[in-house]
């Protein structure tokens, strides 16, 4: 979970990833990975991303499909 940010990163809040401001839909957690936890991320246009911090942002064409990546 991100601690450390000037933005709230919960389900519903809105935060900027570059230049997108997209919503939080979802926090995916990730134990045993080493990676910081996934955030399910929706545009206003409808798009679906993903988010691992430090590691990237990565489209997806659903929701279940950024759920399980």
């Amino acid at each position: 979970m991100i601690r450390n940010s000037k933005q709230a990163w919960v389900e519903g809040e809105m935060v900027k990833v570059g230049f997108l401001t997209l919503k939080v839909l979802k926090r995916v957690p990730t134990p045993g990975d080493y990676l910081p936890d996934a955030y399910v991320l929706g545009s206003a246009k409808g798009g679906i991303y993903r988010f691992v911090p430090h590691n990237g942002l990565t489209k997806h064409d659903n929701i279940e499909s950024a759920i399980n990546a």
